[in-house]
């Protein structure tokens, strides 16, 4: 009798299995469309999930981006991610009887080579192999220094110009070539910028003509302090004797744990790299100080026109081989790696932008 009713019953929970009933319901099923996984930052990509299904509907989307920015409850739409790096995209989808399910994919974002061309008045986007992504002609000559900076939420490029002694620091749109604001320069000759992040923001440039290092806020670029060599030579027993700030071939920023980071300089005389220490100070009223740490590291690269600090090791502008070299910043030894066959003949700025 148990066999004949099991008999009975059997093809009925087949039918059930096979209709996807909500006795063997396993929720919903998360399909995720994007149009890149890869590319070199500022990497815009498409994604899309209306292919998820769920019994019943799908109520709600949630689009995690790997980094900080709040999540999207779009099924499908864009979104740029501003950093290089490695990120997992996950959506997850909620169906209309509350059950979840999650998928992710990974998102790899190299970094991008901005340089500045002095003859030819452009800037040139490269990856790390030296080919070029893309080109802006600026409507100012002479770029000499870029670098990348946040303001108001967007990543910008700004670039110095000497722009025939009318010195001018121009905001561009990365992506269009843009230019959004035309600033006036600090000082007659406008060199190297790099951008410190950590703490109070701040735009940080190095003028050949005043010697002298500017402490600039970003959005309007008004001067905060300038240190000159007076200043170095009075709190910095490395440079008492020796010059500093009398050809700068370089300047660069990056971060250090619980700290407003360092600052790192090439003095053009003895091809000295040094690095110094960014202390804040301890409120509005009081000065941010700068300090040389340690001893100066010897980079014998002779026509160096512009550094950057990248994934622990400094690469270097070489003008007269048309190459970035990297160099250990420990030893002042090359390693041996170079970015090479880039357009232009007189590179002038450098900005690996992470």
């Amino acid at each position: 009798m148990k066999v004949r009713h099991f008999l009975l019953i059997f093809p009925v929970l087949v039918a059930l299995f096979l209709a996807g009933g909500c006795v063997f319901n396993s929720g919903p099923t998360v399909e995720i469309v994007v149009s890149s996984l890869s590319g070199v930052v500022p990497l815009t990509v498409s994604f899309d999930g209306t292919n998820s299904t769920a019994a019943g509907g799908i109520s709600t989307y949630t689009w995690d981006f790997g980094t900080d920015d709040p999540v999207s409850h779009d099924a499908a739409g864009t979104y740029t991610y501003q950093h290089a790096g490695t990120f997992a995209l996950t959506l997850t989808v909620r169906a209309a009887d509350g059950t979840t399910k999650s998928r992710s994919v990974t998102v790899t974002v190299a970094p991008a080579v901005w340089i500045t061309d002095r003859n030819l008045n452009s800037v040139y986007k490269l990856d790390m192999q030296g080919n070029n992504l893309a080109s802006f002609s600026l409507p100012a000559s002479g770029p000499t220094g870029i670098t990348t900076a946040e303001v108001g939420g967007k990543s910008w490029l700004f670039v110095a110009c000497y722009n025939g002694g009318n010195q001018r620091i121009l905001r561009i749109d990365p992506v269009s070539g843009d230019v959004s604001q035309n600033y006036s320069a600090p000082a007659q000759s406008p060199l190297n910028l790099t951008y410190g992040a950590s703490g109070q923001r701040t735009i940080w440039h190095v003028d050949g003509t005043s010697h002298k290092i500017y402490r600039l806020n970003p959005p309007d670029l008004q001067v905060y302090e300038a240190y000159g060599q007076s200043y170095f030579k009075a709190t910095s027993p490395q440079v008492a004797n020796v010059p500093f700030l009398w050809t700068p071939q370089g300047l660069d920023w990056t971060p250090e744990t619980n700290t407003a980071g360092h600052l790192w300089y090439l003095e053009g005389e003895n091809r000295l790299l040094y690095k110094i220490r960014i202390v804040p100070g301890y409120d509005i009223m009081s000065n941010t100080q700068l300090q040389i740490v340690g001893d100066p590291v010897n980079v014998p690269v002779l026509s160096a026109a512009a550094i950057d600090m990248y994934d622990g090791m400094l690469w270097v502008v070489d003008v007269n081989t048309h190459s970035i070299v990297q160099i250990d910043p420990e030893t002042g030894l090359a390693t041996g790696e170079t970015i090479a066959g880039f357009p232009g003949a007189a590179t002038a700025g450098l900005e690996i932008q992470q």
